[in-house]
């Protein structure tokens, strides 16, 4: 708990003193501004344009609405998110190295030390998309770290709280997708990959203990099929489906990835043939 107030209080510390002396980024005036449009109830990608995910925008938004049109609220937003992404990448190391060094919770420690001032709201400390969609990221690895066959044989005794877990694992590997779709929409694709590997890895390789059971990962699955599934049919019944998917991935595609002959282009250059 020590350890975990400490990497906490020094990220936000950072992220405040940051914000002390940087001028406000154009980056900013982009989220908020498109928060502020939301807040006073107009509709992404429906009332207008928007080629980002909304949870960015739509929890900036909610932080106007509940507390005013305050700059320092957005900070506070910063430097609470930012603290917690260290805390969660320290756990992430530490269990990852717990059974496998001796002094796992020092070295997680020190590893994770540095995020401190390399975190993800160190270097920008304006809520960005980016930022929420790392945080977003690490909250999912923590969930699945915990999706081990030692933790599938502790949960047995409390079916409830396995089922759970592994359902909220699976939803959280969505989350990524909607503050960033070139950040989430990969991870999300590899996850369930990795997932239907084990999954085959259980079948074909009958009481194989390496890898969390077979209800889990199932569950995982459900969890994920379930948030998607919700996802798309919230978004149907107030922005739009068919608004979301052109804004969001046809108009940014359009914009920010070029045609594969360009993409290859680069490599009919003779002089790069020897690299």
């Amino acid at each position: 708990m020590i350890a975990a107030v400490g990497l906490f209080l020094a990220t936000a510390g950072v992220i405040l003193w940051q914000n002390a002396h940087l001028v406000i980024l154009w980056d900013l005036s982009y989220v908020l501004d498109t928060a502020t449009r939301i807040a006073l109830g107009q509709m992404p990608y429906r009332d207008f344009p928007l080629v980002h995910a909304p949870f960015t925008f739509l929890l900036q938004a909610a932080i106007i609405r509940l507390t005013g049109r305050i700059f320092f609220h957005h900070v506070l937003y910063a430097a609470i998110v930012g603290g917690l992404g260290t805390v969660l990448a320290w756990r992430i190391a530490l269990h990852t190295l717990r059974g496998r060094m001796a002094a796992a919770w020092t070295v997680s420690l020190l590893l994770a030390a540095p995020l401190s001032v390399l975190g993800i709201y160190c270097i920008l400390p304006h809520p960005s998309y980016d930022c929420d969609c790392v945080f977003s990221i690490l909250f999912a690895i923590l969930l699945l770290q915990r999706l081990t066959p030692d933790a599938a044989a502790v949960s047995a005794s409390n079916p409830s709280r396995a089922f759970l877990r592994s359902f909220l694992a699976g939803a959280a590997v969505c989350l990524p997708l909607f503050f960033k779709q070139n950040i989430g929409l990969p991870l999300l694709l590899v996850t369930l990959a990795a997932i239907g590997l084990l999954l085959a890895t259980r079948i074909f390789r009958r009481g194989a203990a390496d890898t969390p059971a077979a209800p889990t990962l199932l569950l995982v699955l459900c969890g994920a099929i379930t948030t998607l599934l919700a996802a798309g049919l919230l978004l149907h019944f107030t922005a739009g489906i068919g608004n979301y998917i052109h804004w969001t991935i046809q108009f940014a595609a359009q914009r920010r990835l070029p045609g594969i002959k360009d993409m290859l282009g680069v490599y009919a250059d003779p002089t790069l043939l020897w690299t």
